[in-house]
């Protein structure tokens, strides 16, 4: 608990989550005002922030291939044939919503806005890493598709 305490003093107060697949940054989100960037990689395609405004952002994912059939109650995903991991950011707080992998690890993690509890999902090789430090000047529109 002390770390938090912290972590808490020395925050900027800009809430940023970065979102890395196999290694590679792929994403950025500002979760408070769900400002994001989409950096300009071989995965840019597979990163869908239609729904970006209403928190929900889709990325990709090794073993989340096909939502259309395994998610049915999400509309959006299945009318859009959209294939991956669903993140959703609410209450400036970031979480997995929607994954594949064994024992579905991934989604049960607790939402998150400290950068002391990344939410790892190894099996989807993917990584969010949130930044309590970060001046909003650092949130930089370099290489961005959107």
């Amino acid at each position: 608990m002390g770390f938090k305490k912290i972590e808490q003093v020395n925050s900027t107060g800009n809430l940023y989550a970065k979102i890395t697949y196999q290694d590679e940054l792929i994403l950025m989100i500002d979760l408070e005002s769900l400002d994001y960037i989409i950096y300009d990689t071989v995965y840019k395609d597979d990163i869908n922030a239609t729904l970006s405004s209403q928190g929900i952002f889709y990325v990709p994912g090794t073993t989340s291939t096909d939502m259309q059939d395994l998610y049915i109650t999400d509309e959006f995903a299945r009318d859009n044939e959209i294939k991956g991991i669903k993140i959703l950011v609410e209450n400036e707080k970031i979480s997995v919503v929607y994954q594949e992998s064994p024992k579905d690890i991934c989604q049960l993690q607790k939402p998150t806005n400290s950068s002391l509890e990344p939410l790892v999902c190894l099996p989807n090789e993917l990584f969010i890493q949130v930044f309590t430090n970060m001046a909003s000047e650092e949130f930089i529109l370099d290489a961005v598709v959107e």
